[in-house]
């Protein structure tokens, strides 16, 4: 695979003005953003968008807004464009990030582990292993905290539910990778059971995180998957074992957002959902947000945002 940014099916963009604008919120390029009181989404008005909502006055702005991007993709249901509400959810804390943060504080401190007379951090030989002798972090599992991460989501669900808002997605998608599927489980299923629906979440290759060398990087079995996911629905070509992944190479920025945009393509050109939820990785996220042009921001463990996306047939998008 080559460097070049590739052309995709769709033009996609986000479209402002609905929801705050994250990359405002946080305090420079060290901070990362948590979920937001409502997701964000903005109090304002629906008048004047081809006179609809005019008798919804007064209701909830998440009704409204769900009402108005049904109402959006049946207008343009002929011209190639669509639009999707994303919920964009990065997994709950694993063990990989309380290794990663460990060493790094031990780095500052100047107390790294010496061995033939070279530090033995993250990047040059942990993260090669797949565990320590006391935990192992292939295919990172969520610890304590990122389990109790995902139940504050699920939470969070359940509240605004009670106050006839936040509306479910219709599909919702997840990262092949353990901590992403564990994350996806503890957010939806006491929301589905709630509202009397299966959690049945689509399982994406593409929703991967960034591919490197690291072995937190490599995802389990297409069986074991299954076997701890009976109700998962797995997408079609999903190998058995994980052939993405190399212990010698790792995946460039422009691969990883050209992998983004071929995943937002199927998406957009398969699933006519206008609300999706997309369970994934901080690395994944930086590449969706490149694709849909939203200005970078990073985002805590066990947080989600709503991105309000727009898609055009690149060929229309080019003749414009």
């Amino acid at each position: 695979m080559g460097n070049e940014l590739t052309s995709g099916v769709y033009k996609f963009s986000f479209v402002p003005d609905f929801f705050e604008n994250y990359a405002q919120i946080v305090n420079g390029p060290d901070d990362k953003l948590s979920t937001r009181p409502a997701l964000g989404i903005l109090s304002r008005s629906y008048d004047g968008l081809g006179g609809y909502l005019e008798d919804d006055k007064g209701r909830a702005q998440w009704a409204q807004f769900e009402k108005y991007i049904r109402h959006l993709n049946q207008q343009h249901i002929d011209d190639g464009i669509s639009y999707k509400l994303m919920y964009v959810i990065r997994h709950g804390r694993g063990i990989h990030n309380v290794k990663m943060d460990e060493l790094k504080h031990s780095e500052e401190a100047g107390k790294l582990e010496i061995v033939d007379g070279k530090s033995l951090n993250w990047k040059n030989y942990w993260s090669h292993k797949e565990g320590d002798g006391k935990v192992v972090w292939v295919d990172a599992q969520l610890v304590d905290e990122g389990i109790a991460e995902a139940k504050e989501l699920s939470k969070l669900w359940l509240e605004e539910a009670q106050k006839d808002s936040l509306p479910l997605p219709d599909t919702i998608y997840t990262s092949p990778l353990t901590r992403c599927l564990e994350t996806t489980k503890l957010v939806y299923e006491p929301v589905m059971t709630r509202h009397g629906r299966r959690l049945e979440p689509i399982v994406k290759e593409n929703l991967r995180e960034r591919i490197t060398d690291h072995t937190c990087d490599k995802r389990g079995s297409r069986s074991r998957i299954k076997q701890n996911y009976p109700n998962y629905i797995i997408e079609g070509g999903f190998s058995e074992e994980d052939m993405s992944w190399k212990a010698n190479t790792s995946e460039s920025l422009e691969q990883h957002i050209n992998r983004t945009q071929q995943l937002l393509d199927d998406i957009f050109a398969h699933d006519n959902s206008p609300i999706i939820s997309l369970t994934t990785h901080s690395y994944t996220i930086t590449a969706l947000l490149s694709v849909i042009g939203y200005p970078k921001f990073m985002m805590n463990e066990g947080t989600i945002v709503a991105l309000f996306v727009k898609a055009e047939k690149a060929a229309r998008a080019s003749a414009v």
